[in-house]
């Protein structure tokens, strides 16, 4: 295919000077001859060219006025155009170019001059219409690209909603169930002297607690992935964390006759810091849960020290070891990824789901530190983490939970025969709490769902409210949103026992207006303790 040459149009009333350029060109170009403005720009529209030489002592219309209709319309004003004139003032050629023209050719023509700038010429616009083209090729491919990750990010979004939805769903679905079957299996413990069957009742009890751990942890690292995990901010003693592993980990080390040694100097166990000690403490039973499970003799050594303070914040270094199975080298490098373990054969003999280790090391992270193993098959292994505390003098700790020793006796004594309302619809749940409470001596009316629980706030005084958050007609949110327009039921105390376990449910509780959050499966000795809190509170106001 013969590659098409390029356009020139030539607008002159001189025939000598239109004969001269035909004669250079017309070997080279596709011309176009125009021997008025009129012409000329009627021409410029039809074959728009890649250059036009103008004349610019023209009759009628001269150069400067055919050179600002060109430079009006928005489809020739790119054309390139050269004024040919024998004209020497330079005022003239500078209006010219104010105009728009690119170039001058004086007359006498230059037949070899010309032809080389008229050559250059085009090559530039040329160029210039590549590049702009290519520009506007870049532009669409970016807003093609632009639209499609827009696309991707929104699919990305919905599906991370709906994750957690389902999230949120499920761990309501199965801590409700949960709470009855912990619930009836803790009360019949309460009452059975049957050595034998309070043998099996624990059995069933530890079972479900192994269950639940399950569940909070698929919750934990679904919470974690989708970046709605978020940290405590209390003063605590660094002691206290570790006091609470060696009493819920010692009995479980001494049933496999392992000794658990904690070394930490005292200096150190008084420290306090501002940070999350349940995270904290839930790496570190997770470690020390993992080296008693993977060992069968021996000692388990956990050593806490202090390493020089970071980017202004307290550094601490935790060394959980064993003299366990080991770990081998090529398996060292998954064991922190969720769903992995070492040898899927440990998963028959040991049981665990591989989540433990993974919610460990985003924990750590979450608290600006690093975590790695060291091990040895058949020798043991060693995890250390460290971690990033804010400091805090002594003084201005206590913000931990007091514990009320005895709280049930406590209620029973000091708050007998007063009427707290029970917001709950799962019938078997009402039942488990409702006889947890009337044997601290409280009066208990039932609501089956927010509706009645407001019409029976209305009309009755109650020392306290226990809402569910999940209700038919009307949840627990709305129900606590409607008491406290209630006049005189701004200050009761409402407090959400309910098993959406994230912490914006806890949050939305608090900004409904409830004082307080207890998670299903309720522990009976946690609800008495908050029980009595709010009953006190409300004694002393």
């Amino acid at each position: 295919m013969t590659p098409q040459r390029p356009k020139v149009l030539i607008i002159d009333d001189t025939p000598a000077n239109l004969q001269t350029l035909g004669r250079a060109l017309a070997s080279e170009y596709d011309l176009h001859i125009a021997n008025s403005g009129a012409i000329g720009l009627k021409l410029a529209s039809e074959v728009h060219p890649d250059i036009i030489l103008l004349d610019v002592m023209m009759p009628e219309m001269d150069g400067y006025e055919v050179c600002q209709r060109l430079k009006a319309d928005e489809h020739l004003e790119c054309i390139p155009v050269v004024f040919v004139t024998a004209l020497s003032d330079l005022d003239a050629e500078a209006k010219g170019l104010q105009l728009g023209a690119v170039d001058y050719l004086s007359k006498p023509i230059n037949v070899n001059i010309a032809r080389h700038r008229i050559h250059n010429l085009i090559l530039m616009e040329r160029l210039r219409r590549e590049v702009e083209a290519q520009r506007d090729h870049l532009e669409e491919m970016v807003q093609a690209r632009t639209e499609a990750l827009s696309i991707a990010k929104e699919a990305a979004e919905s599906a991370s909603r709906a994750k957690s939805t389902f999230l949120a769903n499920m761990s309501h679905e199965l801590r409700t169930p949960l709470n009855g079957i912990m619930g009836m299996i803790g009360l019949v413990l309460r009452k059975i002297d049957d050595p034998q069957i309070k043998d099996r009742l624990l059995k069933a009890e530890l079972a479900s607690q192994n269950l639940l751990a399950i569940i909070n942890d698929v919750l934990d690292i679904s919470k974690i992935e989708a970046e709605r995990l978020t940290l405590e901010h209390v003063d605590f003693p660094v002691g206290m964390v570790l006091e609470n592993v060696r009493s819920l980990m010692t009995p479980k080390a001494h049933e496999k006759r392992l000794n658990l040694a904690i070394t930490m100097s005292d200096e150190l166990a008084a420290l306090h810091v501002r940070g999350d000690p349940l995270r904290l403490g839930q790496i570190l039973l997770n470690l020390v849960g993992n080296a008693i499970k993977f060992t069968e003799s021996g000692v388990i050594d956990v050593g806490v020290g202090r390493l020089p303070d970071r980017d202004g914040k307290v550094q601490l270094r935790f060394v959980v070891s064993d003299s366990g199975i080991g770990i081998a080298p090529e398996d060292q490098r998954r064991i922190f990824s969720a769903f992995e373990q070492a040898d899927a054969s440990i998963t028959r003999r040991h049981g665990g789901t591989g989540l433990g280790l993974a919610i460990c090391k985003r924990l750590v992270h979450l608290m600006g530190g690093e975590i790695d193993v060291q091990s040895v098959v058949q020798q043991g292994s060693t995890f250390t983490f460290t971690i990033l505390m804010d400091s805090c003098l002594p003084a201005c700790s206590a913000e931990t939970t007091e514990w009320a020793t005895d709280a049930e006796g406590q209620i029973k004594a000091r708050f007998g025969g007063r009427k707290v309302l029970l917001a709950e619809d799962e019938p078997i749940n009402q039942e488990v709490t409702l006889l947890l409470l009337e044997e601290t001596g409280l009066k208990v009316v039932l609501a089956a769902d927010g509706v009645e629980a407001v019409e029976q706030v209305r009309h009755t005084d109650f020392a306290l409210v226990l809402m569910d958050m999940q209700m038919p007609r009307m949840g627990g949110i709305e129900a606590t949103l409607a008491i406290r327009n209630i006049p005189g039921r701004e200050s009761l105390p409402i407090l959400a026992m309910t098993a959406n376990a994230f912490d914006e449910d806890r949050r939305q509780c608090m900004a409904a207006g409830m004082n307080d959050f207890i998670s299903k499966p309720v522990k009976p000795e946690v609800m008495y303790a908050t029980l009595l809190k709010w009953l006190s509170q409300m004694i002393d106001r």
